[in-house]
């Protein structure tokens, strides 16, 4: 099975009027997800690749059925129109847009908590289901089935590491993008709670990075007993201190923020650690051997 979403889920793509919203609806349907409405306040009663254009979420979902929305708006209206979402009953938001506001960030984050909805993002590629389903913009040819979970604070990363798993034969059951920002709709915990939860996800992938503490979860989890086997790729070994590398989080601040020191975590705790892309394979074929028989 796969985690949050598969065939039977149903999207509207908010901004899909705009050329990435175009793009995307184009791409999602190709892949075989069900886009089932756009909204769009300027472009009501229209249609956007025969997909049919809504004036706000409510009558979209009305008309459609739509339990999902991926968004695509500048960071200074996000926050307005991920609470529509919310609001009008989407229980799966995903917000790719990176310049966020931490505070607007904490705000989607307590909406989708209170409403009992998931939010993916900000600063995130979406997630994909291989062979199911996909919400965002990765490339859909680095992905295929199999049995391993993979939560990425990286876009391109997550690209780059699930071709390597593709071509060596690792499929993938969900990849989820929790973004690189300081603030994640959904945390490493809380991905690695609903991997776990899944009965065909054998092994999980985390691919991380310098900055935060978000590591020091994926090592948590890996201390428990019933702990899934768990590989992990942290990048930013040559980071400096106090220059922040690519993603707003990715910034040195102590050391417990450093290469060093997350990979130490990582390691005692049982993970399959590596800080090079060009060992992941092996990594995470350690970790499935040791999956119990």
């Amino acid at each position: 099975m796969s985690v949050l979403i598969d065939q039977r889920t149903r999207f509207v793509i908010q901004g899909i009027t705009g050329n990435v919203g175009r793009f995307s609806a184009r791409d999602m349907r190709e892949y075989g997800t069900a886009v089932v409405g756009g909204v769009s306040v300027n472009k009501r009663g229209s249609d956007v690749e025969g997909i049919p254009v809504f004036p706000d979420v409510r009558s979209a979902c009305a008309a459609t059925g739509a339990d999902a929305s991926v968004i695509y708006v500048p960071a200074a209206t996000a926050l307005d129109h991920v609470v529509e979402a919310i609001e009008a009953g989407i229980k799966l938001v995903v917000y790719p847009g990176d310049g966020l506001p931490v505070r607007d960030a904490i705000e989607m984050r307590a909406a989708a908590n209170t409403n009992g909805s998931i939010l993916i993002g900000p600063n995130t590629p979406g997630l994909i289901s291989p062979g199911k389903a996909k919400a965002g913009f990765m490339p859909s040819f680095c992905y295929t089935p199999g049995p391993l979970g993979v939560i990425s604070r990286s876009g391109s990363l997550s690209y780059e590491a699930c071709f390597r798993l593709t071509s060596a034969g690792l499929g993938q059951t969900t990849v989820i993008g929790i973004g690189g920002d300081p603030i994640k709709g959904v945390s490493p915990a809380e991905a690695l709670e609903l991997l776990h939860a899944d009965p065909e996800t054998r092994a999980i992938v985390f691919l991380g990075e310098i900055g935060g503490n978000d590591e020091y979860a994926v090592a948590s989890y890996a201390s428990l007993p019933d702990a899934k086997p768990v590989a992990a790729l942290i990048i930013g070994r040559q980071a400096p201190k106090g220059k922040k590398m690519g993603h707003a989080a990715a910034l040195i601040g102590s050391h417990a923020d450093t290469h060093p020191a997350k990979m130490k975590a990582l390691l005692n705790a049982g993970v399959h650690a590596t800080g090079t892309v060009t060992e992941l394979v092996a990594a995470v074929r350690a970790a499935i051997l040791s999956i119990p028989e």
